[in-house]
């Protein structure tokens, strides 16, 4: 994971040559990435994947050998990351530079914008179709993003959406043909989110629109998550 500072526009960039899987030390590394990011004030923030994958969700390779409170220990630390990128107090964009499934969905729907690269890619919340029931705050931050006619197709039927189909749907804001361009028109995105809007304008609406659904889902944090045992 590497963080680079243009213009104003911090540009997170993960790769580990594989899926992006999303484990422990992804978790941590990307909350010190934010602790800079936010100590830097920094005006806008762009997540990038590597070519070909944003992030196919959370490492499941590793889930089988957890007991059940490791496991919550691991979910809990998962949703808070994802709860405080959601609440950030800055325009924050996704760059889907390929496929963003389960956990790599959820980190596109918590951005405030999204760009994601045409070929054969999906965008999935995948959880019902493997067995997991989507957590309530899961829930809460996918529904940020899709409309009322596409929840059940988005979350209950865990429906697949290329690049068009999301585009359709407005479930992103741009395509791009490849996924350097894809990162390029997400830094233009949010260098213009940073230009035209007040900072602290934006950090406090940003406050008041969603910070009393993220109080909610971190006060039933517990009781959400002892459903996923």
């Amino acid at each position: 994971m590497e963080t680079s500072f243009r213009d104003g526009v911090a540009t997170v960039r993960f790769d580990d040559g594989k899926a992006n899987a999303l484990d422990v030390g992804w978790f941590t590394r990307l909350d010190a990435a934010l602790d800079e990011v936010e100590a830097a004030e920094a005006r806008a923030l762009v997540l990038a994947g590597r070519d070909g994958m944003f992030s196919a969700g959370l490492n499941l390779k590793i889930l089988p050998g957890m007991s059940g409170p490791e496991f919550i220990a691991f979910f809990e630390q998962f949703s808070r990351l994802v709860l405080r990128l959601h609440g950030l107090g800055l325009p924050t964009v996704a760059a889907l530079t390929g496929h963003a499934i389960a956990g790599g969905a959820i980190l596109a729907y918590a951005c405030d914008m999204r760009c994601m690269t045409a070929g054969p890619y999906r965008l999935q919340l995948n959880e019902t179709a493997i067995g997991m029931p989507l957590p309530a705050w899961m829930l809460m931050v996918a529904q940020s993003v899709v409309p009322r006619h596409l929840e059940a197709r988005a979350l209950l039927h865990a429906e697949a959406f290329s690049a068009e189909a999301a585009l359709a749907e407005n479930l992103i804001d741009d395509i791009e043909v490849d996924p350097a361009s894809t990162v390029a028109r997400a830094e233009r995105m949010a260098r213009d989110l940073a230009e035209r809007l007040s900072p602290a304008a934006y950090a406090a609406t940003k406050a008041r629109l969603r910070g009393p659904l993220i109080r909610a889902a971190l006060d039933g944090l517990a009781a959400d998550l002892a459903t996923l045992r």
